[in-house]
């Protein structure tokens, strides 16, 4: 069978996926959904979810499940959402009732109907695939409206730049809620037809938005023996420690170690790659679909931010100001 995603009880093909959207298009249809909003873990549900509504041009905004519950309401109503769907508990915990249960595959999912007004949110245009959320660490969460068309590009981008690297097999270890392993991890594999690997984040070591395991993590990686996984900083220092204290090297298997979301620096990417790590720094932003640059084994200054990718043009203004264009937000 051609794998497509790999969870943790099986393989899904393109062909299983396309099934399972069937029934889940159904249900939105009658649901009358046109902005939709999803509180869930890493897994093949959010997968389907997510390019059905990118295929039925719908309106998503992937929530990350470490958001408080006041920032997951300033979410839904500043995006004007009017069907949230999450794992029943997600529901309950938030004290949401009156849900449509239904099953996706494999999990349990309730389906809740919001009364939303489309009014007085001009911000959001008709272009909009995916609202994205900021993590709300300095103050509330900010949306950033993203076309289907921009994010391809960025995706096609970052396939383009990586192709010589033949990855056949991502691990997915940030939440799909984070744009960048949405785009970088799970929309570029699947354009090359890597198998992605979207098991849950706890398995991965990964708790909330701070809490990482990196013995767990180690031992996930050599489980699922992944071409390339994308992390942030502080997870790499963990791992890289961890594998420095235990004199173990990272699996061999790894071809890309991709570190974004803030400033890595030459001192720990060399602390990772002593231990076998293939690290290499990149850097994105919201407001441009995620990854603008990133090194690469074939070019490579650790302590920069890397190579633009093919899908944007930067530039300098005469004030020093960094300008990027490409995949813009709309």
């Amino acid at each position: 069978m051609l794998r497509a995603l790999i969870d943790d009880t099986r393989s899904w093909s393109d062909a299983d996926l396309a099934r399972e959207s069937d029934q889940t298009r159904q249900l939105l249809d009658r649901l009358r959904c046109h902005r939709l909003a999803t509180l869930l873990d890493n897994g093949v549900a959010f997968v389907i979810l997510d390019e059905l509504a990118i295929s039925e041009g719908l309106i998503h905004a992937p929530l990350p499940l470490f958001f408080s519950a006041a920032q997951i309401r300033h979410a839904l109503i500043s995006a004007g959402i009017d069907t949230l769907i999450a794992a029943a508990p997600t529901l309950g915990s938030l004290g949401l009732k009156g849900f449509t249960p239904f099953t996706l595959a494999g999990q349990t999912l309730g389906a809740l109907k919001l009364n939303a007004a489309e009014d007085g949110l001009p911000f959001i245009n008709a272009g909009t695939a995916r609202l994205t959320f900021t993590s709300g660490s300095t103050g509330e969460p900010k949306g950033v409206c993203l076309s289907a068309d921009a994010m391809r590009r960025v995706a096609s981008g970052i396939e383009q730049a990586t192709s010589s690297l033949s990855i056949e097999r991502h691990l997915c270890a940030l939440p799909f809620a984070v744009l960048l392993e949405n785009i970088a991890g799970l929309m570029a594999p699947r354009q090359r037809g890597a198998v992605c690997v979207t098991v849950p984040l706890a398995s991965l070591g990964l708790h909330g938005s701070s809490q990482f395991d990196p013995a767990r993590f180690d031992q996930a990686v050599n489980i699922w023996q992944p071409n390339s996984v994308i992390l942030l900083p502080q997870m790499l220092r963990a791992w890289a420690t961890y594998l420095h204290l235990n004199q173990k090297s990272a699996s061999n298997s790894l071809r890309l170690v991709a570190v974004g979301g803030a400033r890595v620096g030459k001192p720990l990417l060399d602390r990772a790659r002593s231990v076998g790590i293939p690290a290499f720094e990149g850097y994105g932003l919201s407001e441009a679909s995620s990854v603008v640059s990133l090194n690469l084994p074939d070019a490579d200054r650790p302590g920069s931010a890397g190579r633009v990718l093919p899908h944007a043009q930067l530039r300098l203004a005469n004030d020093g100001e960094v300008l990027v264009q490409g995949g813009l937000f709309s």
